[in-house]
């Protein structure tokens, strides 16, 4: 058995220093950049691709994938749109902050044989259309003042 041990909060000033240092946009740039690597990854995943197949299906190097997998590679729109081909997605899927996780998957066909037959569905309620040609329904059972009035 395993155990799992929590990661232990480090404080440092020379640390506190440097993250002090990294603007707002910076931030939320590093950030856009690992989601995209963790949903890029999520996706390849999905379809049960290793780095090396993924490679070959987008005609990399294993090691380009693998910089793609870090979070630090700054992605062009071009190189964006043939991932997102590659994984069958659409590029707005592709950035978007949806996660997948695909825990089993089975497909389930189901056949009929038999001919199909009409089916009955019998309501309280009473179809109309009025003077406007809006559809109504009224119920049957206590009739309304409006369709007292306006029986057909």
């Amino acid at each position: 058995m395993n155990k799992v041990t929590k990661a232990r909060k480090y404080n440092s000033s020379k640390l506190n220093e440097l993250l002090d240092e990294v603007t707002p946009l910076e931030m939320e740039q590093t950030k856009n950049k690992m989601q995209l690597a963790a949903r890029i990854e999520d996706l390849m995943r999905a379809k049960g691709w290793n780095k090396s197949q993924f490679a070959d299906k987008v005609g990399k190097h294993p090691s380009e994938i693998t910089k793609w997998l870090s979070g630090t590679q700054n992605f062009t729109v071009d190189v964006l749109t043939e991932i997102a081909s590659k994984l069958g997605v659409e590029l707005a899927s592709l950035l978007g902050k949806q996660q997948v996780q695909v825990v089993y998957r089975k497909e389930i066909v189901v056949k009929s044989v038999a001919a199909p037959t009409g089916i009955k569905l019998t309501t309280p309620f009473k179809h109309g259309i009025d003077v406007f040609g809006t559809c109504f329904y009224t119920s049957q059972v206590v009739k309304s003042a409006y369709s007292q009035l306006y029986q057909a």
